[in-house]
């Protein structure tokens, strides 16, 4: 990070949208392991209709072990996030014909593409959770046989829906914000758009800790 790198301080609109791409390529993981752990827990759980126990303690431990550091990735990268962006905030800004250079337009493109593949790999992976459900839905009318769990699980897609459509909302605004800089001629730091930003951070690990919390009180 940032700081731990000991780099200087500037409030250059390339080295935000550096920022902004590494945080995303490290939640995007975090989102994907978190959702493999409930994939697991799933299968976990179609095993009653195989009448086979056999593979429950490997997807039991593959959900923790996926779900449980996923979750305390997410609330310490929060803080390291503000840590970065106040460093950077507190730097000199660079002369406005430095915003006129064709790579920051670039780098606000590829910063802006980074926000639609996280989203878009949030989408997915709420597309394939319901598509589970509905699986084990459809066997379990076809077998007259009751899911444990199966009601808990339901709507745990709509968690990475909603933060999907947040991020591409937050992608449309920083491209637009950037752009604005650049015909200002001057870099401005956004600090409500990074707030909104680390807000819907922390909603979402509130939303796996309570999802985890209703799976721990359960069993199946």
């Amino acid at each position: 990070m940032l700081l731990r790198k000991k780099l200087l301080a500037l409030r250059e609109p390339r080295l935000y949208l550096s920022m902004e791409r590494s945080y995303l390529a490290a939640i995007k993981f975090i989102i994907i392991a978190f959702g493999a752990g409930l994939l697991a827990r799933k299968a976990m759980v179609a095993l009653v209709f195989f009448h086979d126990q056999r593979l429950r303690p490997f997807f039991l431990a593959l959900y923790h072990v996926l779900t449980i550091p996923a979750v305390l990735a997410l609330f310490v990268l929060i803080p390291i996030f503000w840590r970065d962006l106040l460093a950077l905030s507190q730097g000199p800004s660079v002369a406005a014909k430095e915003m006129h250079d064709p790579r920051v337009y670039f780098s606000a493109e590829r910063t802006f593409l980074s926000w639609t593949r996280t989203a878009l790999s949030s989408l997915a992976l709420a597309f394939v959770l319901a598509k589970f459900d509905f699986f084990l839905r459809k066997f379990s009318l076809l077998l007259h046989q009751p899911v444990p769990l199966l009601h808990r699980l339901q709507g745990s897609n709509g968690l990475f829906l909603a933060f999907a459509g947040i991020l591409l909302m937050l992608g449309f605004w920083g491209l637009a914000a950037t752009l604005h800089d650049i015909r200002q001629g001057q870099c401005a730091v956004h600090h409500w758009r990074y707030t909104v930003f680390l807000l819907t951070l922390f909603l979402l690990g509130i939303g796996m800790l309570r999802l985890l919390w209703i799976l721990a009180e359960a069993k199946a």
